[in-house]
């Protein structure tokens, strides 16, 4: 079975998968980053600022397969701000 890699790029700093996952295929690898972009996300705590988070997915012996982004923004609701 391949071994993909997830290299990610979260708020601008850089991060090489240098482990990998032994997975099924490409799809199973799709399914994959978008739980690791999840688990990120609810690890780096929002500040208030819209945050990127990059996957770039890539697979030990055909390199570079795919992208997927994530942003997050986290804004006040009209209602919150006028404490109602």
């Amino acid at each position: 079975m391949p071994r993909y890699f997830f290299d990610l790029l979260i708020c601008g700093n850089p991060s090489r998968d240098v482990e990998g996952l032994v997975l099924d295929n490409d799809d199973a690898a799709r399914s994959a980053v978008t739980g690791i972009l999840h688990d990120v996300a609810l690890a780096t705590l929002p500040d208030g600022k819209p945050q990127t988070f990059v996957a770039n997915v890539r697979e030990h012996e055909r390199g570079p397969l795919f992208r997927t982004t994530m942003t997050l923004v986290t804004e006040a609701q009209a209602d919150a701000l006028s404490g109602a």
